[in-house]
């Protein structure tokens, strides 16, 4: 079918994922010229107890590889086998990151081309559903005596291979597998039409399910560069080989800039909830630090649990976190670092001095030693980096995303969008207008990155913003 040998491979393991697990059988069944010329089968011992859930699957107990080889004596057999030769196997991110994975920890230079017998499938027959070792075997009615076993499954991805030529014929297949080679990268279950969308512009991307749900959102100014790369990595980084299994469709929403595409890609991970967006995916309470002064002046922290949504003047917030630990960490932190009171920022409950006044790492304030005015300031200095920073501009001002578009802000919150051209009047477009801490950090570094983006709304502008928020 092709100008050298392809090694069909396939293995059992531990578990799914190819940092913390190992391979437990192996084979390889080396095929050229429309026949077998080499072959190698292996129980290999992963040096741990293989988990039941393993076992009911492929039945391969403890106790059968106890006296198997290790990987490492049989690496050198199996690094003759991938020589000058293509790595094929049915969902071969999986098969090829557990091989590769322990080839290169004993130094071997592991690099061989990557065939898969699923997007085989899906090429050859896409008005089948499914494309599953099990389901092509029964499809097909490829006998095979121990489903899940190494070289039976290999050996089944071999009898589909011939039987696809003989139904195809040869140059169908061959042409099939090579327009593999030069889309190497994709998951296997992924129709690579969906790119003909995606273009080295700004905007977001959103990888969904054969169920059309969300599975991972993410954002970038230059898109199908950083579609791709998700699934460059997809053997090497566990992450990506799970977003890549994955992914069967595709969604890309272009945008007119980077600020655009950040702000998309925040709001889409809070409303979809994809599962391996996890940084984005904020609780709608958080833990929030608020000052507030005592009868003796003295700052103190106050921690209040909060939808951040709540706060029409986000200024008064000195921090911002995911649980009260958290928070309290933070607390502590700032404490050691600008010798704070401890009873002040509630970490004591007491009516004497605190604790690290006795230790010599509180100045006094819990006794009225030390001026309000100077605790005052180093609690201001300790807080700075946390504290939700001022908004610097009398009122809402215009952030330019193009020369047609840009969005109208305040506070830190955006209060909508302005679209328009210059042959026409330009339309103002209200967001839903609450404080978010993401959205927050990314207008804070882009407004400092790109000041001569900020304008004054004019006059018509400010009445129509003035309209809208008053109805």
């Amino acid at each position: 079918m092709l100008e050298k040998p392809i090694a069909i491979v396939d293995i059992e393991t531990t578990g799914v994922s190819s940092r913390s697990n190992r391979i437990i059988e192996i084979a390889v069944i080396k095929y050229y010229d429309g026949k077998i010329i080499d072959e190698f089968s292996t129980l290999i011992n992963p040096g741990r107890s293989i988990p039941w859930q393993i076992t009911s699957i492929t039945g391969i107990k403890t106790k059968n590889v106890e006296d198997a080889p290790f990987f490492d004596q049989v690496a050198e057999k199996l690094d003759g086998m991938f020589q000058d030769s293509y790595f094929l196997a049915h969902h071969v991110v999986f098969d090829f990151s557990f091989v590769k994975r322990q080839m290169e920890v004993l130094g071997f230079w592991f690099r061989p081309q990557i065939l898969c017998s699923v997007k085989l499938s899906r090429a050859l027959y896409p008005e089948n559903k499914g494309h599953s070792l099990e389901k092509i075997i029964n499809r097909h009615n490829i006998k095979t005596e121990s489903r899940h076993r190494a070289y039976d499954d290999a050996k089944a991805v071999l009898d589909f291979m011939e039987l696809a030529a003989k139904q195809h014929g040869d140059e169908v297949v061959r042409l099939a597998l090579k327009k593999q080679l030069k889309l190497k990268s994709l998951p296997s279950n992924f129709d690579d039409s969906y790119l003909k969308d995606a273009g080295n512009t700004p905007g977001v991307y959103i990888f969904k399910d054969n169920k059309n749900v969300p599975v991972y959102i993410g954002k970038s100014v230059t898109l199908r560069n950083r579609i791709l790369s998700h699934f460059n990595q997809s053997s090497e980084i566990d992450k990506e080989m799970k977003i890549s299994q994955a992914t069967h469709k595709l969604e890309v929403i272009d945008t007119d800039s980077e600020l655009e595409a950040l702000l998309l890609e925040s709001r889409l991970i809070k409303e979809k909830l994809p599962v391996y967006n996890r940084k984005l995916r904020r609780k709608k309470l958080q833990t929030v630090l608020l000052k507030e002064k005592n009868e003796d002046g003295y700052y103190r922290i106050k921690l209040h649990d909060a939808n951040l949504a709540e706060f029409e003047n986000p200024n008064e917030i000195f921090g911002v976190y995911n649980n009260r630990r958290s928070a309290k960490q933070a607390i502590l932190k700032a404490r050691q670092t600008f010798d704070l009171c401890s009873k002040l920022l509630g970490l004591e409950n007491t009516k004497r001095a605190c604790f690290y006044y006795q230790l010599g790492k509180c100045k006094g304030a819990c006794l009225h030693k030390e001026l309000p005015d100077l605790y005052n300031l180093r609690f201001e200095l300790a807080f700075e980096r946390s504290r939700i920073k001022a908004w610097k501009y009398k009122g809402p001002v215009l952030v330019n995303l193009s020369s047609s578009k840009g969005l109208v802000v305040d506070q830190w919150m955006i209060r909508g969008m302005i679209e328009g051209s210059e042959s026409s009047e330009p339309e103002f477009v209200p967001l839903e207008s609450t404080f978010d801490m993401d959205d927050y950090k990314i207008l804070q570094s882009y407004l400092i990155k790109h000041k001569d983006s900020v304008s004054k709304l004019n006059k018509d502008m400010m009445n129509m913003l003035s309209n809208i928020q008053s109805t």
